[in-house]
């Protein structure tokens, strides 16, 4: 099993990189935004890696965080999701996004994806809703400033008249599980989370 790679990157493509480790090239399929993000040729690069073996298919497949990696295999033990559904799936949104998109049954969210259907998705949703983390869906910018992600619950009230408002369902939750409710009411909650969003917050 190769769980990491790291070495200089000597080339890059639509559909992955090649990174050389000791004069030896990878070639590693990566979604196209990490991808995007990995950096120059030449530049020393770490990417983790899943080894994957099929009957129709040999494929070493590389993401730039093992968050990525342990969304990827959860992706692929679904049945029907193969790893380029997958790969595409995690290059169209983040780990937090997909989270956020599963944990609101939005389906429209994961089929941005190419190449992922409504079928796909609901099937994805089906089987990932109850192996979510809610802190993987949590951006915690300041641990010290906000409520611990263990401890935020979306007020439904609040999601669904975002939603109302022309929200998706995984911006809607997305921004209500941010804001720390405890003292506020759902009104207040509204107001504050339509403010976030105006502000791309």
């Amino acid at each position: 099993m190769i769980s990491f790679l790291k070495g200089a990157l000597a080339g890059k493509s639509e559909s992955g990189v090649i990174i050389d480790v000791g004069g030896v090239g990878y070639s590693v399929s990566m979604p196209a935004s990490d991808i995007a993000k990995i950096g120059d040729i030449g530049e020393k690069v770490t990417v983790y890696t899943h080894f994957h073996m099929s009957e129709n298919a040999i494929g070493l497949f590389g993401f730039l965080t093992n968050e990525q990696i342990d969304y990827f295999n959860k992706l692929i033990s679904i049945s029907g999701i193969g790893p380029k559904a997958a790969i595409s799936v995690l290059g169209t949104l983040s780990v937090q996004d997909l989270a956020f998109a599963i944990i609101a049954e939005d389906v429209k969210a994961i089929t941005r994806a190419p190449g992922v259907g409504p079928k796909a998705a609901q099937r994805i949703i089906l089987e990932l809703k109850g192996k979510i983390d809610t802190q993987d869906a949590v951006a915690v910018p300041d641990k010290a400033s906000v409520v611990a992600a263990s401890a935020v619950r979306a007020d439904t009230g609040a999601v669904n008249a975002l939603i109302a408002l022309g929200a998706s369902p995984s911006e809607a939750q997305k921004t209500v599980m941010q804001i720390d409710a405890t003292s506020l009411t759902t009104e207040e909650v509204i107001k504050e989370a339509l403010r976030r969003m105006s502000n791309g917050i």
